[in-house]
């Protein structure tokens, strides 16, 4: 009689550390999506951000709403 062991691989010793990692880097890049959008929104001319809708004083709100898909703006 042959024994067989089955091995979940998501039960290591490392998933945690591995989850970590890809969370931190998914935050990364969300962090630089965000400081390139607002640093291209504030070189827009006000007419321009009026075209799409959105005054200075909003330019944070939107473009963290935009990479964090609609949660609320931290400041």
């Amino acid at each position: 009689m042959a024994h067989t062991q089955t091995v979940d691989a998501r039960s290591g010793p490392l998933d945690g550390l591995f989850a970590k990692y890809a969370d931190a880097k998914v935050e990364h890049f969300r962090r630089r999506i965000y400081s390139k959008t607002v640093r291209d929104m504030e070189r827009l001319e006000d007419h321009q951000l009026a075209d799409i809708g959105v005054q200075r004083d909003q330019i944070k709100r939107c473009a963290y709403e935009s990479v964090y898909h609609n949660k609320p703006y931290r400041q």
